[in-house]
């Protein structure tokens, strides 16, 4: 009986380990493997598990160049809305900041949805567990106003406005 209550409860704390925090949602009109979603959640490991880009950049809040590395956002979100034309989208953050871009003004400058930076996953602390970085000090037009506006830090949710192709 003291070896089942043991088993019991390895099998208990596995399952409890098992179980991430959801860190993000996106929300759309999503098309995944043939399905259509309003909604997909994801944890952090599922986040690492999607296609990865890298940026090396000094930022507005940063005093010399960091090394980012996290989610290529264009390709992925590329990836679930290929059946509509992103117009849109607004990012919200955990102390419920949120501000909307013009897709059409970032996609071309690779943005990342970053989750490490220096090689350190990021807290909440440190901006994390999500980033929207763009190469600033390699693109001039970046420095202006609007840009540095999109940089939305502590992300949670991507609401992305799509229409047809």
């Amino acid at each position: 009986m003291k070896w089942l209550g043991v088993i019991l409860l390895l099998f208990v704390s596995v399952g409890l380990q098992a179980q991430q925090p959801k860190v993000l949602s996106v929300l759309g009109d999503i098309k995944q493997d043939g399905r259509q979603y309003h909604q997909l959640d994801f944890t952090l490991d599922e986040l690492q598990a999607l296609p990865q880009a890298e940026i090396s950049t000094i930022t507005p809040w940063t005093t010399e160049s960091h090394h980012y590395q996290g989610v290529d956002l264009a390709l992925w979100l590329n990836q679930l809305f290929d059946h509509r034309r992103i117009k849109t989208i607004t990012l919200e953050a955990l102390n419920n900041f949120s501000v909307t871009v013009d897709w059409s003004q970032i996609e071309p400058f690779t943005p990342v949805l970053a989750w490490q930076d220096n090689g350190k996953v990021m807290s909440r602390r440190d901006k994390g567990p999500l980033w929207l970085i763009l190469p600033f000090d390699r693109v001039p037009k970046l420095q202006q106003a609007d840009f540095l506006h999109f940089m939305a830090w502590q992300i949670r949710v991507i609401r992305v406005q799509s229409g047809p192709r």
